[in-house]
């Protein structure tokens, strides 16, 4: 299990070099797990000497600024010195006499989590503030992209107590947390609870409590983190992609995804009488019927401000998938999203909300037909 967590910190440190990220950003995301485990600081420090590049040996030489343990100490020496040997500039490294006694304290970097979306339109979120020599600011929120906040709080907690208190919420949550830009989510609580005062609403007690460190750390965006991963170009008119659409309602993400039963069900009557009718229709015409039906409930409840509801969602929902690790499931999400800023098209409806719409209907049907076979019978069997 340590070698996995291994791979994974190096695997980041790549990858962030690749992302053309400085020297502090990719030392302060090593400087909260640095110090855990002193077996996992030793294979870190050897590993990171693979990766042959000038911002790793600025990274030794942090950590050896931050380091009590001997033992570690001599490993990163260890590691500088094949670095050197790789044709890498190195500093030249003070003796162990020469070492600051004193160190300060260093603030390690704020931690930002998001999940996906229910088909309310409901999503969790977690900001994490830590402050040097009196803890970490912990804030989780659920909030609404038609209500604002749904709920709030935030409290103080060790770093140990953060560790045992994300698994817990991790183990809790529907959907898988993945991490955020921190001042992503922040822009994201500000936004709801702008919603939440354009609605009339009180904003929770709490979230006034934590307000100055969300606004503190907050930045404007103009676009969904997506686009940070995926170039728009990279999957715009790609016709394969889009008419996969459809597939995504079988993940385990969109698998709770459905229309509100008071919206679906005068479509859902209507295809219950087609399939009922008393009238012979042969199955090419029944199946006309259908389409008919979804097509106009696509229409009906997808105006223009709805289809960018959807979209902003499925633009969220397509960063969770890739930072999840399904990758081409998150091209198919963005694929569907930037089909959807587009006018409808009435020959090609969109594949993701044609989908949803027959979902719905057939779902609420399926959920009437079971309850009705659970109804007690009054007939007396002779």
């Amino acid at each position: 299990m340590k070698m996995e967590e291994v791979r994974t910190i190096i695997e980041k440190v790549k990858s962030d070099i690749q992302e053309g990220r400085s020297e502090e950003e990719i030392f302060q995301s090593l400087i909260h797990l640095f110090g855990e485990d002193p077996e996992i600081d030793g294979q870190v420090a050897e590993y990171l000497a693979t990766i042959p590049h000038v911002k790793i040996a600025g990274v030794f030489h942090r950590m050896l600024q931050i380091s009590d343990v001997k033992k570690i100490r001599k490993i990163i020496r260890r590691s500088l010195y094949r670095l050197r040997s790789k044709g890498i500039a190195i500093e030249e490294v003070r003796s162990e006499k020469e070492s600051p006694v004193f160190r300060p304290l260093q603030a390690e970097p704020s931690k930002g989590f998001g999940g996906g979306f229910d088909f309310l339109g409901q999503r969790f979120l977690m900001l994490v503030i830590p402050h040097t020599g009196r803890g970490w600011t912990v804030m989780q929120g659920v909030i609404s992209d038609t209500q604002g906040l749904v709920g709030f709080s935030g409290e103080e907690m060790t770093r140990k107590g953060f560790r045992g208190f994300f698994e817990e919420v991790q183990g809790k949550n529907p959907f898988p947390l993945v991490e955020m830009e921190p001042s992503y989510v922040g822009f994201l609580l500000a936004h709801a609870l702008q919603l939440t005062l354009e609605k009339g609403k009180a904003p929770p007690q709490d979230f006034l409590r934590f307000k100055g460190e969300i606004e503190g750390i907050k930045k404007e965006y103009e676009r969904p983190l997506i686009y940070s991963l995926l170039q728009e170009n990279e999957i715009e008119g790609d016709d394969r992609i889009l008419r996969r659409g459809g597939e995504l309602l079988q993940t385990d993400l969109f698998s709770s995804w459905r229309i509100e039963e008071e919206q679906i069900r005068p479509y859902a009557d209507e295809v219950w009488e087609a399939e009922e009718s008393k009238i012979v229709l042969n199955k090419t015409q029944k199946e006309a019927r259908f389409q008919e039906i979804y097509q106009r409930a696509l229409s009906d409840l997808f105006p223009g401000e709805r289809r960018f509801l959807y979209q902003r969602r499925l633009e969220e929902m397509a960063y969770i998938l890739f930072k999840s690790g399904k990758e081409e499931e998150g091209r198919i999400s963005l694929s569907e999203a930037i089909d959807l800023s587009k006018p409808p098209h009435l020959i090609q409806p969109n594949p993701f909300l044609f989908q949803l719409v027959i979902k719905s209907i057939f779902t609420l049907l399926a959920e009437a037909y079971e309850k009705k076979t659970k109804e007690p019978s009054f007939i007396v069997k002779p």
